[in-house]
This record gives structure tokens, sequence and C-alpha cells, in this order.
């Protein structure tokens, strides 16, 4: 199972995702809420989406794909740095190109503060997603400049099915 479909419950999310592919208008997400509850997947499924062959998404083969996640505690300024030399490459094949920060909760000051320029004028092909557990240490003028994408705490139905399907040995 992949894409959307791969991401338990969240109809709100899937609903709001679908609606900027088919709209088209939206350039930066913000996809928060607990641990654990879909939003790294439905974020590569969003990006293959997207760029049109989700296969290489999910594997991050995808020349048009760029992911930044955080190395150690937090995303340092030069990780921003790259993904902002990046941004403004134009798509080698898709006619887009997506950013995925995952862990943006734990960009540091100076790496928010760089990334925000890019969040507030992006060339007109970049896609960007920030993934975050916890909106707290995020700038009110980072979410300002994100649609946000909320995620809720799954059911605990939803919990033993994918428990089941990860460890289908595993009893109550």
């Amino acid at each position: 199972m992949s894409g959307f479909e791969s991401v338990p419950e969240q109809a709100e999310a899937k609903r709001l995702l679908r609606a900027a592919l088919a709209e088209n208008g939206a350039h930066a997400f913000l996809l928060h809420g607990p641990p654990g509850v879909g939003k790294r997947r439905a974020a590569f499924a969003f990006a293959g989406e997207l760029l049109g062959d989700p296969g290489r998404v999910e594997r991050r083969a995808h020349p048009d794909l760029y992911v930044v996640e955080p190395i150690g505690d937090q995303i340092r300024i030069d990780e921003i740095r790259e993904l902002r030399r990046d941004l403004h490459m134009r798509p080698f094949e898709a006619e887009r190109r997506v950013y995925l920060v995952l862990g943006a909760e734990r960009m540091n000051d100076e790496a928010a503060d760089a990334l925000l320029k890019d969040l507030e004028e992006p060339p007109p092909y970049a896609v960007v997603a920030l993934v975050a557990d916890d909106l707290g240490p995020l700038s009110e003028t980072i979410r300002s400049r994100c649609q946000l994408v909320p995620f809720r705490r799954l059911s605990e139905r939803a919990v033993r099915e994918h428990a089941a399907a990860r460890a289908p040995g595993l009893s109550d």
C-alpha cells in the first residue's frame, strides 16, 4: 500500500493535501501533529503525487525531491543554506521541485530565519513541506507562511491494526 491510502485515518489532513494537489495553489505546507500518526508518510505521498512518480519519491531517488532531516538534535543553518541553493535550481524532470523538511520544529533559530525568506517568496516551481511533531518551537511567522495541515492522534483500533500489520505474530 502506498500513497495517501497508507496513512491511517487522518481524513482532514488527506482532504487538505488532495485539495492542494487539485488546486495547485499553495507553495508551503506545515504538516503537524503528534509523533507516529502518519505525517512523514503523508509528506512523501504528497511529494510523490506532485512529482508524478511515487515509487521514486518513496525510495528518495527522484532528482526533484530534496529532503532535510535533523542531524543529531537539530537542523542547522548549513543544511538550510544547502536547501536554499538547491531551491533556485529549475526542476530536472518534473514540473516542480519538492522540498521536505522533516523534524522542522528542530530547526535552530538561524536555520528557521534563513528558510523564512524562501517561504515568503519561493520560485514558482517550488513546493516546501515542513513536517513537525510540535508547533511550539516554530515561529508564528513561519506558521503564517504555510498552509497548516493538522494530524490527530490515531484511534486505538488504527494503532492495533498498524501493529498487527507490522508484527503479525504479536498478540494482545
